[in-house]
């Protein structure tokens, strides 16, 4: 399974890649990382028309240049030109460290995220999306 990691937070980011890389119960975890939105979509395009594409991205809300909510909206946009079903759209959890119900609304009702996290968070909270989400 391909993940992709979104955050510009390096910290952040390497916790995110080891929880990922290092959780049991998945066979072949692959986990890429982008440190901007720009970089996250054009690495989900890619992947997406490859044979390969992310089954998952966390995707951080705050980020320099285009920012996480418009990089999901353009993921959408993307999806929909390429009249994908909803089993084959990339499964979106959105992270941040504030607490905005307004840009949380607007993942969940406007992108289609399946989840919001708020940071700092644990492995076992992120496991334990992995699992709610039949990921693992």
């Amino acid at each position: 399974m391909r993940i992709l990691v979104v955050e510009d937070n390096n910290a952040c980011m390497i916790f995110l890649h080891e929880t990922l890389t290092n959780m049991g119960g998945i066979n072949s975890v692959v986990v890429d990382c982008a440190s901007t939105g720009e970089d996250g979509l054009q690495m989900y395009k890619t992947a997406e028309s490859s044979d390969d594409p992310y089954k998952l991205i966390f995707m951080d809300i705050m980020l320099p240049g285009i920012d996480g909510l418009q990089a999901l909206e353009e993921i959408r946009a993307h999806e929909s030109n390429l009249q994908l079903t909803e089993s084959q759209k990339v499964k979106v959890i959105m992270t941040t460290a504030l607490d905005d119900s307004t840009k949380a609304s607007r993942a969940f009702f406007q992108g289609g995220a399946i989840s919001y996290m708020t940071k700092p968070t644990t492995s076992e909270k992120i496991l334990e999306e992995m699992k709610k989400f039949g990921f693992m």
